[in-house]
């Protein structure tokens, strides 16, 4: 009997699986409490350092312990925002009652009440003050210091308050209904800066420029340039790092460095194809760096290099069919529509399993074969068939 003689193109396969595993997501926490059917979709989930914070509203708040998986605690609450956290508590604004209390995260037993009938946007805090955009008799921005229970300061804003202000280092940008965005100090004075329009809010006057928003070195971006980029009739999420501004919609990603300047604009129906496009699945811009980004398209979690213009990790999330995700280092924890369960996913190996691979790698080294001992192998193989 002839040697059996494997081909190249047999050979440069092998190669290539193992120089390019893809790993697939372990389920390593689902909830096992249940969710009323009136409830079903309207769950919202928060992480902290060592816990998850899983809110169904009029119903019940859980947290539950990211590296064991238990549930620490649960608490009855009225209808309410999601929760937000500061240090080791959050606080909950509940609809019904007209009332924001803060919790102990550890416990879930209630601290204190706030004089805030509810939190608007998530907050931003200098040591015990607290800035944010809130219902207080109406929408306000404001200063409320923790330790003495009580607003420093308020400025009428009406329906600017559901819109999350822009904190830099020495002045809060906020915004006054519509596009139309003002300055004002921690101490709580409005500014006045050249080229801004006059505008009055409950007979108040504001110095005002109207646009959409700012990047990340406070350059406006305003209807016309997202029309000119195909951006304005879609909803967006925006992110912004210390050099770019990240645009995310559910069919265009644009990345922008310094004044405003494109980097990438990806068609992500085109880069990213499915056979079935879902407009109610998620887009999140979930981190990134001066290099590469994770985002979430068409229940697909993305890593995406837009220096050198590469896919580099695709994590499908079809199965699960979520409708919110958190990327929290190696775990990924979603909302299934399926069967509104919480789960964690771990989309890393194992470290036996990485030390597996890794050493198939070494070993193999990725290099294509060489070619004399190729021609060799096909001559033999040849010889063997006459």
């Amino acid at each position: 009997m002839s040697p059996k003689v494997y081909s190249f193109h047999f050979f440069k396969c092998y190669l290539l699986l193992v120089c390019s595993s893809a790993f697939s997501q372990t389920e390593v926490y689902k909830s096992e409490f249940t969710t009323p059917e009136s409830k079903r979709l309207s769950g919202a989930i928060t992480t902290s350092a060592k816990s998850i914070l899983f809110h169904v509203p009029d119903h019940k708040i859980y947290v539950i312990d990211k590296k064991e998986g238990f549930l620490n605690w649960e608490i009855n609450v009225p209808p309410g925002k999601v929760p937000f956290l500061y240090k080791n508590t959050f606080f909950y604004s509940s609809k019904g009652v007209q009332r924001t209390t803060q919790y102990n995260l550890d416990t879930g037993e209630k601290i204190k009440e706030l004089s805030l009938e509810y939190i608007n946007t998530n907050p931003f805090f200098i040591n015990d003050i607290m800035y944010c955009t809130a219902t207080v008799d109406g929408g306000k921005l404001i200063a409320y210091s923790l330790t003495e229970n009580k607003v420093l300061w308020q400025e009428n804003i009406g329906f600017g308050a559901e819109v999350s202000p822009v904190y830099l280092k020495d002045k809060i940008v906020a915004n006054a209904e519509d596009d139309n965005w003002f300055e004002i100090d921690y101490s709580g004075k409005l500014l006045e800066s050249k080229g801004y329009a006059n505008f009055y809010l409950d007979s108040k006057p504001f110095f005002i420029r109207k646009y959409k928003f700012l990047t990340h070195d406070n350059k406006e971006i305003t209807e016309h340039y997202l029309k000119k980029h195909n951006l304005s009739n879609s909803n967006y999420q925006i992110k912004t790092n210390s050099d770019n501004t990240f645009i995310l919609t559910d069919k265009y990603f644009l990345i922008l460095g310094n004044n405003k300047k494109k980097r990438v604009q990806l068609n992500l129906e085109k880069e990213f194809p499915v056979e079935n496009f879902d407009p109610d699945s998620p887009i999140i811009i979930f981190d990134a760096n001066q290099e590469n980004v994770w985002f979430s398209f068409q229940n697909q979690l993305l890593n995406y290099d837009f220096k050198s213009k590469r896919l580099l990790r695709k994590v499908n999330l079809t199965k699960w069919n979520p409708y919110q995700i958190i990327l929290d280092d190696r775990t990924i924890w979603l909302l299934s529509e399926n069967d509104e369960k919480l789960y964690g996913l771990d989309f890393e190996p194992d470290q036996k399993t990485a030390d597996i691979i890794e050493a198939k790698a070494n070993y193999y080294k990725c290099r294509e074969p060489d070619p004399r001992k190729i021609e060799a192998a096909k001559a033999i193989q040849e010889k063997s068939r006459q």
